[in-house]
């Protein structure tokens, strides 16, 4: 397993220290979310999924949220269509390593899975993801974005489930003047 220096290496970009030699904190920022994610996962944020039991994540990449889950001793199953450490190449990070056990596959295994919480974090934009909704059974999503400036909107959630959760994350490349929020849904029909 490879050094988990994620908070480190954020810490030392905000300080305006160089990263690998990147030139610049944009490029430092697109290696942390290529080999980690998208979001930092704060003991906060973790703690608010902790609480909602088994999870399936779609979409995992790196498996890093995954990873950061099951060591707090969360039961995660992580799905990518194109793990980085896989034979299909990822389009949004280089072959790497992953943090944790990765599947191949993608939202049509969701009927198999209705007693898990269906977890995606960061879904880019313009992948099928957003049509997550028409394939979960289960009652809860937990959804990490900004809801459709640079992350998939999920179809039909509005209408099938009810917001019962907000809270801030850190986007490490956010639209400007958009937050980017974990938010929590429960099914109401």
């Amino acid at each position: 397993m490879p050094d988990d220096n994620f908070s480190h290496s954020l810490a030392l970009i905000e300080k305006g220290s160089q990263l690998d030699d990147s030139p610049d904190p944009g490029t430092a920022l697109s290696i942390l979310s290529q080999r980690y994610s998208y979001v930092f996962p704060s003991t906060s944020v973790l703690a608010i999924l902790t609480s909602l039991g088994l999870f399936i994540e779609m979409g995992a990449g790196t498996g890093y949220w995954a990873y950061k889950l099951r060591f707090t001793g969360v039961d995660v199953i992580a799905f990518d269509k194109a793990p980085p450490d896989g034979d299909r190449a990822n389009r949004y990070h280089a072959k790497t390593g992953t943090w944790t056990n990765v599947l191949q596959g993608d939202q049509t295994v969701l009927p198999d899975y209705p007693n898990r919480a269906l977890f995606l974090c960061w879904p880019p934009l313009f992948s099928s993801l957003g049509d997550c909704l028409s394939y979960y059974r289960g009652d809860t999503v937990a959804y990490i974005g900004d809801d459709g400036y640079r992350t998939a909107k999920l179809d039909h959630l509005q209408e099938t489930f009810t917001q019962v959760t907000v809270a801030a994350v850190r986007a490490l490349q956010p639209y400007p003047g958009v937050p980017a929020t974990l938010t929590i849904w429960k099914r109401t029909r």
